[in-house]
């Protein structure tokens, strides 16, 4: 009996070493992974920039995308303004001019203006229109005139010269009176304006990003407006500068416009990429190897290895362990096309010859009457989820005007190759 119950008790104090050794190595892993990179580099595993988080939490879930009309391959986007909330800037270029009421003249940026103006006050352009107080419409063809004349006196010969006379675009500023508004937005979504130099805030921060060294804003905005049509049994609607405004985010978001948030299309495509496994034959990593510092550089830079900020907003993060397909991390930066990722989801081996990748024609609508004359079918929304998803892979990390991987390589990789360090056997 006493037999028994010592060995009872090692049996007893074994489990307890061995949970209490697994409880260790367990702590030493968190230690590691999620303490010590705090310590090291506190920006490892928070925002690399003020342009990320401006990009996630401010233009992400303003910026809005769906079919341009019912069954249509085509994409538009529209960004929803909020006063005081929105940065926007009303800025002249050698095609376009703009006119304004006095007090609204103070919000454009000339051409001879060296500073960009920047303000939180919502207002819009539009084709020009009079009204009891400012006759914008005379005013404008008046200037479009005047801006023709000048180009012809500046030009005398053009005729002779073959040249083709330069026409202008003039616009009008307004105040729509709103509290929000939504915009046509650009046909690249996920390229955004930013400025960090020669530029100036007409209003005093009302927002925390205002504030930043740099900031995000919406150029030029016009009107996103629509016009019902209905052709048969079929109904839909389309843009039209002189249709129908839009109410609010839920007439923009129900069944019939089907716009979905830039924010949610990328929580989506994160989803699908889980449930499709992608993750199964490809990384979502840099490693800290001269290949893949060379591979997802540039000519005259090596990228860095994959860091923690890069995945501080996702859900799921998908490190991966084989490469069957190439690594992911990078590919916002070296395919942003989206009509190539439609033809390699479409047909992998007609953009990557010898590819064992399958294709993902589910990510895509037929087109039953057969009057869409393209050999790819209609992207549906799983496609424009994963793509959206796939933009932010090593895109957004530092404000555009900066190079993300400067003076971030740990191997030295560009004087190895160039033979100015030697790697050790």
């Amino acid at each position: 009996m006493a037999d028994e119950e010592k060995h009872g008790y090692k049996i007893e104090l074994s489990a307890l070493l061995t949970i209490g050794g697994i409880a260790l190595l367990f702590a030493l892993a968190i230690i590691v992974v999620v303490v010590s990179p705090m310590f090291l580099d506190p920006s490892w595993v928070q925002p690399s920039s003020h342009f990320q988080v401006q990009m996630y939490e401010v233009s992400d879930p303003h910026t809005y995308i769906s079919r341009t009309a019912s069954g249509s391959a085509d994409i538009e986007y529209v960004n929803h303004l909020v006063d005081g909330y929105s940065l926007l800037s009303f800025k002249e270029n050698d095609g376009v001019r703009i006119v304004a009421p006095k007090d609204l003249e103070r919000y454009i940026t000339r051409l001879e203006d060296k500073d960009l103006k920047l303000t939180s006050r919502l207002l819009l352009l539009r084709r020009p229109m009079d009204s009891p107080s400012f006759a914008a419409a005379e005013e404008g063809e008046a200037l479009r005139k005047r801006l023709k004349s000048q180009w012809e006196k500046d030009n005398p010969n053009w005729k002779e010269q073959g040249l083709q006379r330069r026409d202008y675009s003039v616009n009008e500023l307004y105040d729509p009176q709103q509290t929000e508004a939504f915009a046509l937005g650009l046909t690249q979504g996920f390229v955004e304006n930013y400025v960090d130099e020669n530029y100036v805030l007409l209003d005093e921060p009302s927002a925390d990003y205002h504030s930043d060294p740099g900031v995000v804003y919406i150029s030029n905005p016009e009107e996103y407006r629509i016009r019902r049509f209905q052709r048969g049994n079929e109904k839909g609607y389309r843009y039209d500068p002189k249709g129908e405004p839009i109410a609010s985010v839920e007439q923009l978001t129900d069944d019939e416009l089907g716009f979905t948030s830039r924010k949610d299309l990328i929580s989506m495509g994160e989803h699908v990429y889980a449930i499709e496994g992608c993750w199964y034959c490809h990384t979502d990593q840099s490693r800290t190897l001269i290949q893949d510092s060379v591979l997802n550089g540039s000519d005259s830079y090596a990228a860095p290895p994959s860091s923690g900020n890069e995945y501080i907003y996702q859900k799921i993060t998908f490190p991966g362990t084989r490469r069957i397909g190439p690594d992911l991390a990078r590919v916002g930066v070296k395919r942003p096309s989206r009509d190539w990722h439609k033809s390699h989801f479409w047909e992998p081996r007609t953009e990557s010859p010898g590819s064992i990748m399958p294709s993902f024609r589910h990510f895509f609508d037929d087109d039953p009457r057969g009057q869409r004359h393209t050999v790819i079918g209609v992207p549906n929304r799983n496609f424009e989820a994963v793509f959206q998803y796939l933009m932010t892979k090593g895109t957004r990390i530092t404000p555009p005007t900066q190079a993300w991987w400067l003076g971030k390589d740990p191997l030295k990789t560009t004087e190895i190759i160039e033979g100015r360090k030697r790697v050790k056997k």
